[in-house]
């Protein structure tokens, strides 16, 4: 499995179960979280990611070690963004 850069395992889609440990991989919720929103990082349904987000940050982790893994970023052509539609 491919990692990128800053560590994350790149993925087309959210692995079943960590490839590294076997452990549960959940999303990570990025933004201002709400009390349900504890309540499910208490849980150990989501991880709380923090609120600064960048276009690269992982999307899952496994809430046994940690792995985190993203989808690959795929930049488009500027010049196809910013021809006219006809």
């Amino acid at each position: 499995m491919e990692k990128d850069s800053n560590n994350i395992y790149l993925v087309d889609r959210k692995p079943r179960k960590c490839p590294c440990c076997g452990g549960k991989v959940v999303p990570i919720l990025y933004g201002e979280p709400s009390s349900e929103a504890f309540e499910k990082a208490d849980r150990g349904e989501i991880v709380l990611g923090g609120c600064i987000i960048f276009a690269d940050m992982p999307e899952y982790q496994c809430t046994g070690c940690g792995a985190q893994f993203r989808k690959p970023i795929i930049y488009r052509n500027p010049e196809d963004v910013l021809k006219p539609k006809r």
